[in-house]
């Protein structure tokens, strides 16, 4: 008896903890589809290794995605990570398997690697992570011959000058960010403000990149049309400016982070979609009208040389700076009647005047296109970056076949262009000094700080010990070459 009811008590009991597991198993569910989001993590295989260097028919444009199955862009996020590749010096490196999450806060979407493309591209250069194309500039791609890219870098302190050169420049701009840590969430959105509130060149013309340290990666990179979306919850008001934007961010001056200057110039010049291309600063403003002369000249000389052997050559454009009170100067003619005036120099005339001292400077001012031919652009003399000009820092029109500045050297260490010069002495390259066209510095002219020369003073003395040792390495690479 008292085993039959110990046998019936069990049942009981068996049969309560069944339909209570049941009710604890279906509300768990309903909680957890709730509260849950769900996470699909892809593992996207690294495509064949492909050069980033344009090629006529293949300009420097990702093709456009088929429809991906894809969560809305306003609820959705994107977070990425790359598998550690090995560095190869200056030179671009295969892009990087990438495991990609996509989080949903609202529906549950199964995302497969043959219906997802990510809308950029990373790559490793040494500590940095570059984030190529980031934001691509919406107008249409020039052909490979037919435009010159402006290419150019700087922090989001200093994004406002973009406006300024992309209406002067008329034609493509490539411009690496360099924005480690918290920079990165300011900087996109500066870079969201000017392409809705600039001149429409901004969001036609302009195509962004992304520079940091991989140690100081985000957690979580939105891509940018969700950024974009994301901003409709927080509206862009233009007539306000950048104030409201709250741009701050404290990040390289805590951690004493210096600017990667000639990383975010190779970033910028390597990512260009045409042949020929333009490294230059984010403050210096170009004369107008440069392009279109420029390959004009391209066609004279071309007729000029044909069956010819053409030498190895750069053109190089006259650099000023002007006092803060006045407008930057758009024509030669406007420029030197600034100068005659008093009210622009040549550039850091007063910091180092050896560095833009280039052959016959001053015959330069004094000839000015003739009446009729303002639009005319030419030669105004060939020569060598040789003594006694072995400080000359040019800034030219080029190609990608032109040597990369070298990555170790940081804009406060000084000098970072120089080992790059002294390389194209020894490849015994021409400078052919274009008669109209130039660069004027945003308005301010700038002096010698000894506050700053003491701050900047041991990034001078890395980027000394490093510009030696290249200059020791070159020679031996290329052969010395009198006068360099």
């Amino acid at each position: 008896m008292w085993l039959r009811n110990e046998g019936r008590l069990f049942g009981v009991v068996f049969v309560l903890f069944n339909v209570l597991l049941a009710v604890f198993n279906v509300l768990n569910y309903r909680v957890a589809s709730r509260a849950t989001v769900p996470c699909v993590v892809i593992v996207a295989p690294t495509p064949a290794p492909q050069a980033d260097t344009p090629v006529p028919t293949s300009p420097h444009r990702r093709a456009p995605v088929s429809s991906p199955t894809h969560p809305a862009a306003s609820t959705a996020s994107l977070a990425w990570t790359d598998i550690e590749a090995t560095a190869d010096g200056n030179n671009i490196t295969t892009p990087h398997t990438q495991i990609v999450k996509i989080r949903n806060s609202t529906r549950e979407e199964t995302i497969s690697p043959s219906n997802y493309t990510l809308p950029w591209e990373t790559e490793q250069r040494d500590k940095y992570t570059v984030i190529k194309r980031y934001i691509p500039a919406d107008g249409p791609s020039p052909g490979y011959e037919e435009s010159v890219t402006l290419c150019t870098q700087g922090t989001f302190e200093f994004l406002q000058h973009v406006p300024e050169l992309c209406d002067r420049w008329e034609s493509p701009l490539s411009v690496s960010v360099y924005a480690p840590g918290t920079d990165l969430a300011v900087a996109v959105r500066k870079i969201l403000f000017l392409r809705k509130c600039g001149p429409p060149c901004v969001h036609l013309n302009v195509t962004w990149h992304l520079v940091y340290e991989t140690s100081l990666a985000p957690a979580q990179l939105e891509s940018p049309m969700e950024v974009a979306d994301m901003a409709a919850y927080e509206p862009l008001n233009c007539s306000a400016g950048f104030k409201p934007l709250q741009l701050i961010s404290e990040i390289r001056s805590s951690k004493k982070l210096p600017y990667p200057i000639n990383v975010a110039r190779n970033v910028a010049r390597q990512l260009a979609v045409t042949r020929y291309v333009l490294a230059s600063d984010i403050e210096l403003y170009p004369s107008v009208h440069i392009v279109p002369r420029f390959l004009q000249l391209l066609a004279r000389l071309a007729e000029k040389e044909a069956g010819k052997v053409i030498p190895r050559r750069v053109f190089t454009l006259p650099i000023f700076e002007i006092k803060k009170e006045f407008p930057a100067p758009k024509t030669k003619e406007e420029l030197v009647k600034r100068v005659k005036d008093g009210h622009a120099i040549f550039f850091h005339k007063w910091v180092c005047d050896a560095c833009q001292n280039f052959p016959r400077r001053d015959q330069w001012l004094k000839t000015l296109p003739e009446k009729g031919k303002e639009e005319i652009l030419g030669v105004f003399q060939i020569t060598k970056r040789q003594m006694p000009r072995t400080a000359w820092e040019p800034i030219y029109i080029g190609t990608n076949e032109e040597p990369l500045y070298d990555e170790r050297l940081t804009w406060e260490g000084k000098r970072d262009k120089m080992s790059q010069m002294f390389e194209l002495c020894l490849l015994d390259y021409d400078f052919y000094v274009l008669d109209n066209a130039f660069l004027v510095h945003a308005p301010g002219i700038k002096t010698l700080s000894s506050v700053d020369q003491r701050r900047r003073a041991p990034f001078m003395y890395k980027n000394n010990a490093v510009h030696n040792k290249l200059l020791a390495q070159m020679k031996k690479k290329y052969g010395a070459r009198k006068g360099c």
